[in-house]
């Protein structure tokens, strides 16, 4: 369960930065999470809950953003979000595509009391 790696990640990343600032409590930390990041929500919020029992971080609300997939496309330049396979450009009708975003999984905001 790879979900368990990124949140105890996410959570030395925040520590760091709740450090630097002295922060006294984290009211919540919103995460954004990529369509195609292949990370499945209930196993972040499980980990995320199971992970922050103790700490900085201790309770603490995870709030989840889903990223939606945008792809470029490689004849005609068009950007747009697919909703389904094969991609397929609604422009030109090429079927060759870059992911411009939909694959990222990053800590958008930590709101904090200090």
């Amino acid at each position: 369960m790879h979900e368990t790696a990124l949140i105890q990640n996410l959570i030395v990343v925040a520590q760091k930065t709740l450090e630097e600032h002295n922060v006294k409590r984290v009211n919540s930390v919103t995460l954004s999470v990529g369509k195609l990041s292949n990370a499945m929500p209930d196993a972040l919020s499980f980990a995320f809950e199971a992970m922050t029992q103790r700490g900085s971080l201790k309770g603490a609300k995870l709030i989840m953003k889903e990223i939606p997939v945008t792809v470029c496309c490689l004849d005609c330049g068009a950007e747009y979000n697919p909703l389904n396979f094969p991609i397929i450009c609604p422009k030109c009708n090429s079927i060759y595509y870059k992911i411009t975003q939909g694959e990222d999984i990053f800590i958008e905001s930590l709101d904090c009391e200090f």
